[in-house]
C-alpha cells in the first residue's frame, strides 16, 4: 500500500526555496553532505562543505508582495537560532571534522503566478549568527 503525500502550499514553497539554495551553493563550489537533517526534534536544511569549511544552513522562503519589505533572515529568531546549534553539535558529534564550521541563512525571494512560484533573488548570507 502506497501511502499519498500531500504538499502544503508551505513545504512547497520550502522545496522550492531548498532546491535553490542547494544549487547555489554548488554553484559556490559546496559539496551537499545532508538535507532537511533531523537531530534532537531539530532540524538542519542544509549541511554543506568544501575544502575548508562546512555550513549548515538555514533557508527562508518569502512571496514577494508590493507592500511587504520583510526579510526571510528575520525569521531566525534566537530559538532558532539555538535550535540549529544543537542540531549541528550533534552532527558534528557523531561526524567529527576539522573543517571551520559556519552558520550561513540562504533567503529566497520567490514570485507567484497562479499558483506557480518562481525564484525572483537569492542572497546567502554568510556567518548569520554563531555558537
Amino acid at each position: 500500500m502506497e501511502i499519498l503525500k500531500i504538499k502544503t502550499k508551505n513545504r512547497q514553497i520550502g522545496d522550492i526555496g531548498e532546491d535553490a539554495a542547494a544549487k547555489l551553493l554548488k554553484r559556490e563550489k559546496f559539496k551537499i553532505i545532508e538535507r532537511n537533517y533531523v537531530a534532537v526534534n531539530h532540524e538542519i536544511d542544509i549541511i554543506a562543505e568544501n575544502r575548508d569549511i562546512q555550513i549548515f544552513v538555514e533557508v527562508k522562503c518569502r512571496i514577494v508582495k508590493d507592500d511587504s519589505d520583510v526579510r526571510p533572515a528575520e525569521a531566525v529568531n534566537k530559538d532558532k537560532m539555538r535550535a540549529i546549534i544543537k542540531a549541528a553539535s550533534y552532527y558534528t558529534a557523531f561526524n567529527p571534522s576539522e573543517k571551520k564550521k559556519r552558520f550561513d541563512v540562504i533567503e529566497v525571494y520567490l514570485k507567484e503566478v497562479k499558483s506557480k512560484f518562481s525564484v525572483l533573488k537569492i542572497n546567502h548570507i554568510e556567518g548569520a549568527f554563531t555558537r
